[in-house]
């Protein structure tokens, strides 16, 4: 049974920014977490981006495709220099920042180029999959090697749901792989993805969550042993 696009639309909307709105309490609780709010920032780009993306149509012009999957990159390379200043504390968040332009500039810069090119939208959506499976991992990565040090066990739902987004988008690019050398039909593509980005926005969820219960835990741990021993 396929899943309505538009109400996945909505659906990812509205759980990003109920998303957004707990980190930003998290983050008014926990004000020493500074990742917390970078967070938030990173779950708001994410929602407005996939308004614009809920706006596509025939005759949708190409900068507003470009503007939201140029978004939700930005959110999720946003996501990933959080967890990497949640780690650090001693990172400068203006580097980080520069960081995560740098990784959405790039993206701009290749999907323009393919539409100057002429490239299908397939091959589009395909380089979009592997920019966010690819900076979802990464993150999961960051978040699993950071507890080699503080050892918060919470960290591990954080990771483990930041590996289902990113598999959920490797699983994309592999299914777009299938359309393109006509083994699946589009149709069948198509439903299978519906399945994927609810998954992939229930993932969300999750890791923010996650994120949560990392600064409770570490928070407890601090008061515990102020002194780090």
């Amino acid at each position: 049974m396929p899943l309505h696009p538009l109400t996945l639309d909505l659906v990812n909307v509205f759980t990003t920014l109920v998303a957004a709105g707990v980190s930003l309490l998290a983050w008014y609780r926990y004000r020493d977490v500074v990742a917390l709010g970078s967070w938030a920032a990173a779950l708001v780009l994410g929602s407005i981006g996939a308004v614009l993306f809920s706006l596509r149509g025939p005759e949708t012009s190409a900068v507003v495709f470009v503007m939201a999957d140029g978004l939700c990159v930005a959110s999720f390379a946003t996501m990933w220099v959080s967890m990497r200043r949640f780690n650090s504390e001693e990172a400068a968040p203006v580097r980080m920042a520069i960081v995560a332009a740098a990784v959405t500039c790039v993206f701009v810069f290749l999907v323009t180029a393919s539409w100057q090119m002429g490239a299908a939208l397939r091959a589009q959506s395909l380089l979009f999959s592997l920019f966010v499976g690819g900076l979802a991992l990464a993150t999961a990565w960051e978040t699993w090697r950071g507890g080699r040090r503080d050892g918060l066990q919470s960290r591990r739902i954080a990771a483990a749901a930041l590996a289902g987004i990113a598999a959920a988008r490797l699983a994309r690019v592999a299914l777009l792989g299938l359309d393109w050398f006509d083994i699946v039909d589009l149709q069948t593509a198509d439903t299978a993805w519906g399945y994927g980005l609810y998954f992939s926005t229930a993932c969300v969820l999750v890791v923010t969550f996650g994120l949560v219960l990392m600064a409770t835990e570490r928070q407890y741990v601090r008061q515990s042993d102020p002194y780090g021993t």
